[in-house]
């Protein structure tokens, strides 16, 4: 990568920013788990979407609020919803982050299998987990596989998370082994029919690693570890 004239970054600063946009399907958990990193590094241009009661976090739903928030359309031609600056589809990176979680029918594969198909137009990214984010939670304390019974069932994983982290998973301070975390899910990842994540694997390791690389992130996540371990 060509190093940058520093005049011309006191000039504009921000405008030369990659940014990465980030469209959750939890409400809750997931936008507080990336809410961190944001706070953590106030130079990261990190957008993490408020999902609202309201509106429809099903793979093909987030696709759409991801389309309405960033690409001009004729009936939205001013971009509606961008919280800090436009929109760069040259430059930024966009994610979508959600689950498998298979229901009786399996009604959600084939929208899965359309998003996927719809994001690659975009050269967007999705970061899906087998069977729920707490997957992703997980593998930021522990290296391997674990042995559930009913390892596809969202709850398994959740109670799973909250037992081996005395008080759980708490989104103000546990993202900080986000590196171990990468390693971790990394270690384990797998691939099954159609290219989803096998039982128990994640992809949102992938969105991770792009995100350690924009800003001073990395460096203020050695820093904060540094703190730690030496108190």
């Amino acid at each position: 990568m060509p190093i940058k004239n520093r005049f011309f970054e006191r000039i504009e600063p921000e405008r030369s920013a990659q940014k990465m946009y980030i469209f959750c399907e939890g409400a809750d958990r997931e936008y507080r788990y990336f809410r961190y990193f944001e706070a953590l590094d106030s130079h990261l241009h990190l957008i993490v979407y408020r999902l609202q009661e309201h509106e429809d976090n099903s793979p093909l739903g987030l696709y759409q609020i991801a389309e309405k928030t960033l690409l001009p359309t004729a009936n939205n031609p001013e971009q509606e919803n961008i919280p800090i600056m436009d929109y760069r589809p040259e430059e930024d990176l966009v994610w979508i982050v959600l689950d498998t979680d298979k229901d009786k029918t399996n009604s959600r594969h084939a929208p899965l299998l359309e998003l996927r198909e719809k994001c690659v137009q975009h050269c967007w990214q999705i970061a899906q987990s087998n069977p729920c984010f707490e997957v992703w939670l997980y593998y930021h304390q522990e290296s391997e596989k674990p042995d559930l019974s009913n390892p596809e069932v969202p709850k398994e994983w959740k109670i799973l998370v909250d037992s081996i982290i005395k008080g759980g998973f708490d989104p103000r301070k546990h993202p900080i082994w986000v590196q171990q975390a990468i390693q971790n899910a990394k270690q384990n990842f797998e691939r099954i029919e159609d290219e989803f994540p096998a039982i128990g694997t994640t992809e949102v390791y992938l969105l991770a690693k792009q995100m350690l690389a924009i800003g001073q992130l990395q460096n203020k996540i050695q820093q904060t570890l540094k703190q730690l371990t030496t108190k």
